[in-house]
């Protein structure tokens, strides 16, 4: 993914990473140290650069490289999605700018149901790291109205990942839209009860982060259906 090679052989990298992203984020099972070390130092910033090769400038809307590609940038997503299930990736993800990337795309796919499945992508990335960022970070930047545009765009893509969606992913994002929701408008709401109840009646599994764990699918299903309830009675404030 040499930011000197041409776009659509870096383009074609990205899709194999993000075809093996199950086995990169696995690392720990690499019992080689210094290859651990090398593919968790190397791959990410390179994964970095087949969206911006250079750094400090921004690709014009038809270059290859131009910043918002939607399916390039979903792909991208997907795969950071998944590196950021495991801890071990969080602080090369945050040093190699990661966080700065998807946070720069939440003007863009964080405002359209169209684009909701990168908005799930993103809303999974920045509740899995938000919880280790001890000091000044690029989340510091995010503005609550983005957080919450972050959040109700992520919820109307949830019934079509619900059985694929892990436990955490769920109730983090439940926990992150109960605390941003304070400032949806009224059509919002509406919106969110709708998404909500779409995924309420399809039926909540417990997945395997949860599996043994005593009453786990009371849990989310009880947590779930109390964002629910909280977001009528803020609707019916209206």
């Amino acid at each position: 993914m040499d930011s000197k090679m041409p776009s659509h052989i870096r383009h074609t990298a990205l899709r194999a990473a993000h075809s093996a992203r199950e086995e990169i984020v696995s690392i720990d099972a690499i019992d080689d140290a210094r290859l651990r070390a090398m593919i968790l130092t190397n791959l990410s910033p390179a994964i970095l650069s087949v969206l911006c090769p250079h750094s400090g400038t921004i690709p014009v809307n038809d270059d290859p490289d131009y910043f918002f590609d939607s399916d390039r940038d979903l792909c991208y997503l997907e795969i950071i999605f998944t590196l950021a299930r495991n801890s071990i990736w969080h602080p090369h993800l945050s040093q190699d700018r990661h966080i700065d990337q998807c946070t720069s795309m939440i003007p863009k796919y964080c405002n359209y149901e169209d684009y909701s499945q990168h908005a799930f992508c993103i809303a999974g990335i920045l509740l899995r790291i938000a919880p280790e960022q001890t000091s000044d970070t690029s989340l510091d930047s995010v503005t609550e109205q983005q957080w919450w545009d972050v959040m109700r765009c992520a919820w109307y893509y949830v019934p079509y990942a619900i059985h694929r969606t892990r436990d955490f992913e769920l109730l983090a994002l439940v926990d992150g839209t109960k605390k941003y929701m304070q400032i949806a408008s009224k059509s919002c709401l509406e919106n969110l009860i709708r998404d909500v109840d779409r995924v309420v009646d399809m039926g909540l599994e417990i997945g395997p982060e949860m599996q043994g764990l005593e009453q786990a699918e009371g849990i989310i299903t009880i947590s779930v259906k109390e964002l629910r309830t909280a977001a009528s009675s803020m609707l019916e404030g209206f």
